[in-house]
């Protein structure tokens, strides 16, 4: 069993079969479909860890969406952070030791992006969205869905790439079957580059795969249900 980000970046020769023409769309995105949110967060003077800077940031949104009390602790971002990176990490000893004054400046500013970008405060986000699994994908978690649009968070220093839409691709082929969440549009948003694109399914299928949504979905759940997968 994998999860859906897995199945997005390793399963080459199952997309290049069913969503062929990923690669040359995700260039149009870059180049045509994104949009500027804001400018690109000043690098860091120091050598920081980018991916547990990042993930504390949006564990503090998390946090502002479920209404965490005011005199919640900071440690407990810190604390989710780390629960979520350690099963994935090569090297959890990243993880130990303090938060530098840089990592905690480079935390305030992706979290302050993030906030304006989702407006916890008036919209009713689904915070890390369970998805349910099938077949030979399990159980994966999303990063948000807002107002209708489902979001990973890349907070990269790279362009969109066509891992990030065939992730999203798979959460909603999993929603599909299990008719979990309404979504009607899928996107990526980078605090760090200050860049955002959000588009229909039905047009994002339709670039990818040059079916419907419903057929892709159903080519997807029919691949993953009968484990005929090819890397």
């Amino acid at each position: 069993m994998i999860d859906a980000s897995s199945f997005a970046t390793n399963h080459n020769a199952f997309w290049a079969d069913y969503a062929p023409t990923s690669e040359h769309f995700v260039r149009r995105v870059n180049l045509a479909y994104s949009k500027r949110w804001d400018v690109p967060l000043a690098k860091p003077e120091q050598q920081i860890r980018a991916a547990f800077v990042s993930e504390i940031a949006f564990a503090r949104l998390c946090g502002r969406q479920r209404r965490a009390p005011p005199n919640t602790s900071p440690l407990d971002s810190i604390e989710e952070a780390k629960a979520k990176l350690l099963p994935i990490l090569e090297n959890p000893t990243v993880l130990e030791g303090e938060i530098s004054d840089v990592e905690l400046n480079q935390i305030n500013g992706l979290e302050k992006r993030l906030v304006s970008f989702f407006r916890p405060e008036i919209v009713e986000n689904i915070v890390r969205p369970i998805f349910s699994g099938c077949g030979y994908i399990d159980s994966s978690e999303g990063d948000i869905i807002n107002d209708g649009r489902l979001f990973e968070i890349k907070a990269v220093d790279r362009p969109f790439r066509s891992s990030d839409i065939r992730q999203l691709i798979t959460y909603c082929a999993l929603n599909h079957l299990s008719n979990q969440y309404d979504i009607k549009r899928i996107g990526v948003f980078n605090p760090r580059r200050g860049v955002y694109f959000s588009l229909p399914v039905r047009v994002v299928s339709r670039e990818i795969s040059g079916q419907t949504e419903q057929e892709l979905f159903d080519n997807i759940v029919n691949a993953v249900s009968s484990g005929d997968i090819s890397r």
